[in-house]
């Protein structure tokens, strides 16, 4: 085995490494196996199941048979991911006591059949309803760059599991940034898929509406790899970025209230692309303005939708569960039925009307979390910190979510305090290559700007 450590290669370095004869799967895992355990990043640990994989991975390439990029990579899998024979938690005591799911959800039997190599199952915010990663229950994972800071959420064990080195990679799931927070405070490449494009049967539901899954990684070829093998996609190679970028950084919400150190990083990389002859446009939209206001007119979709679903949960269990939690859920009792309606009819024409006045732009540019990552210490007993530090940790997240296209969140650099920023490209419906595309060439336009 290289004297490099094989649990900080990621996909795509494993799968070079593995088709050249330099590793091999079984090992790898091992090396894996022997470094994960059951505590705040994992919730549990498939051994058996990751050794079975391996083998497997290690008999195709005997063979010669080669399944694809993710052939014998040890992955991580979000608590909130059906795989056989586990029970699948969302890391809340109640669905922790339920029986184990009986097959693989449509993702992870994709994943499997692509050859990955499946870890365990990851901690997440409760319910996955929360941008900080804070859980009570199952405890919450250290911040991989300062231990003192949250993780991000709700993918929270995800992106740590990445950051740590305890997985090549990581699935995650996103409904208001629960994929690009973690990514962005771990210092990972993250992408919130297109609605629609990775099936969400299988999953422990939030908003059936803006639920999504997507993939957490060291960088962008990974994440692509980890993404079209969750969308039963063909592999291919990420494509290349166009020649010359026309970005809208809309100076509405997007770009507002930035903490000092996350604002300087980002306009030094916008200096960076200008300079490479890149056009960022930073014209205001009254429609985003509409559109980040819809949640407090009429209640979030997450609410009202986990309502209608674990309303018996929580009127029968909610001691077992975290408050916090439980009290962001129960904000929405009290609405009326058409404050739901009416947040659908207008979610959708102001939708519509971002993406036409987008059209003209490769991808909409943002800070991916306007704030750094928030101390920890003060969020576990204060509960209007906590509230406070949710909402600025959720506000820009949260507005792509309600647009429905892809968002890939790549390091942009880091603030004075040494703490990483994520920089955003988000893309129209489906384009979720050009969004990491996008990522993956800023990322290098960045370093090469810093010398």
């Amino acid at each position: 085995m290289p004297s490099e450590d094989p649990t900080r290669l990621g996909i795509m370095r494993l799968a070079a490494a593995y088709r050249s004869g330099t590793l091999d799967p079984v090992a790898v895992t091992e090396a894996y196996l022997e470094r994960i355990e059951v505590g705040p990043v994992y919730r549990l640990v498939c051994t058996e199941r990751a050794r079975a994989q391996a083998r497997a991975a290690a008999r195709r390439f005997a063979a010669g048979l080669d399944a694809g990029p993710l052939d014998g990579v040890p992955i991580a899998i979000k608590d909130l991911v059906d795989t056989a024979g586990e029970v699948t938690g969302a890391c809340s005591p109640p669905l922790m006591d339920a029986p184990p799911a009986a097959v693989d959800a449509p993702v992870a039997a994709r994943l499997d059949a692509a050859g990955a190599v499946f870890l365990g199952k990851t901690t997440m915010t409760e319910l996955a309803f929360s941008g900080l990663g804070i859980n009570p229950h199952v405890g919450t994972p250290p911040n991989a760059i300062d231990p003192t800071r949250v993780p991000g959420g709700s993918s929270s064990g995800s992106a740590v599991a990445v950051a740590s080195g305890l997985a090549a990679a990581a699935l995650g799931s996103d409904t208001g940034g629960s994929v690009r927070i973690p990514a962005a405070f771990n210092g990972l490449v993250g992408l919130k898929t297109s609605d629609g494009w990775v099936p969400t049967e299988g999953t422990v539901a939030l908003s059936g509406t803006l639920d999504t899954l997507g993939p957490i990684a060291l960088d962008a070829d990974d994440a692509w790899a980890l993404a079209q093998a969750m969308a039963g996609e063909t592999p291919r190679p990420l494509p290349a970025a166009p020649a010359r970028w026309r970005l809208w950084a809309p100076a509405t919400v997007l770009w507002e209230a930035l903490d000092d150190g996350v604002a300087e990083v980002c306009e030094t990389a916008i200096a960076a692309f200008e300079a490479a002859g890149h056009v960022v446009e930073r014209h205001g939209s009254a429609d985003l303005g509409e559109l980040d206001g819809l949640y407090a007119r009429f209640g979030s979709f997450a609410a009202h939708e986990a309502l209608a679903r674990y309303g018996e949960m929580l009127e029968q269990r909610a001691e077992r569960m975290d408050q916090r939690v439980t009290t962001r859920i129960l904000a929405v009792r009290a609405r009326p039925a058409s404050d739901y309606v009416r947040l659908v009819a207008e979610r959708e024409r102001l939708r519509t009307a971002v993406w036409q006045r987008a059209a003209p732009f490769d991808a909409l540019l943002a800070p991916t979390v306007r704030v750094p990552p928030p101390a920890l210490a003060p969020l576990l007993v204060d509960d209007a910190a906590y509230v406070q530090a949710n909402l600025a940790v959720l506000r820009a997240t949260t507005l792509f979510n309600l647009l429905g296209g892809p968002v890939a969140t790549v390091p942009a650099g880091r603030d004075r305090l040494g703490l990483p920023v994520g920089l955003s490209f988000a893309t129209r419906p489906f384009a979720d290559a050009s969004a990491l595309a996008l990522g993956r060439a800023a990322q290098g336009m960045i370093a090469a700007a810093a010398g």
